[in-house]
């Protein structure tokens, strides 16, 4: 499907928001996103679905690193578990709806398993082939951060070096569509900001994989950093895609 190219600037102002001015979306961004929402669906077999007020879901809840404020609307990412890397996808294609939300202003922040997933399932249309994901947050934000969310990123803030993502390269000099896409694969947000995911380039070939599994959320994680690094390789006019080969995820 067609990307964004406001995306690949997001990509370097986006940041996880956990405080949220508790209004409705105006209904023009509301439409927006379910016009994105449908595209994906349509094109993958996904079933992301759009709900308007979400409060419900996060009363009682809470993050070990700290309460999701003032929130309305979320967007539920269903997926059906018959389809290969099924979360892999969740976590490509959601990565877009936080992007495009970006780019509008709006804030978000990815939520695995601080919900209540039993009340959310009362507001989306999901079979028994289908799983109910995650959730991401979207919202109205104050442009500073909260005390809490200042603290919160301040906990997060660590993420890996160069090296530390692309594990495995047979040259020194890397093509710069290379060094952009790893750089935006360090931008990319993971479940307890792990960034589980390893790369490789070797005789010419991109390889992206998971380095461990103890979490749940790997899977999803590792879908998120494939389109960022997808983005930083379009930002260096490299235009690929990713394919899935033998289980192998490959940008070519």
């Amino acid at each position: 499907m067609e990307f964004n190219k406001n995306w690949i600037d997001a990509v370097n102002y986006r940041t996880s928001r956990r405080a949220y001015i508790n209004k409705q979306l105006e209904i023009k961004d509301i439409n927006k996103l379910k016009e994105l929402i449908y595209k994906i669906n349509e094109g993958t077999g996904l079933n992301f679905q759009f709900i308007e007020d979400c409060s419900k879901l996060f009363k009682g809840f809470s993050a070990s690193y700290g309460l999701i404020k003032g929130l309305n609307s979320c967007i539920a990412l269903v997926g059906n578990k018959n389809i290969d890397d099924y979360k892999t996808k969740v976590g490509y294609y959601g990565e877009m709806l936080v992007l495009e939300s970006t780019c509008m202003n709006l804030g978000t922040c990815w939520i695995g398993g601080t919900y209540d997933k039993n009340e959310c399932k009362k507001y989306i249309d999901i079979n028994q082939d289908e799983e109910l994901i995650c959730v991401i947050a979207l919202g109205e934000v104050l442009e500073d951060k909260s005390i809490r969310e200042k603290l919160i990123s301040k906990m997060n803030k660590s993420k890996k070096s160069f090296d530390q993502v692309l594990l495995e390269k047979d040259t020194e000099l890397l093509p710069s569509w290379i060094k952009e896409g790893i750089e935006f694969v360090i931008k990319a947000p993971s479940a307890l900001n792990k960034q589980p995911v390893g790369y490789s380039f070797l005789d010419n070939e991109v390889k992206a994989y998971k380095v461990s599994d103890k979490y749940g959320y790997e899977d999803i994680d590792l879908g998120i950093s494939m389109l960022h690094f997808e983005l930083g390789a379009k930002k260096q006019s490299h235009n690929g895609n990713w394919n899935y080969i033998n289980g192998e995820k490959i940008y070519m």
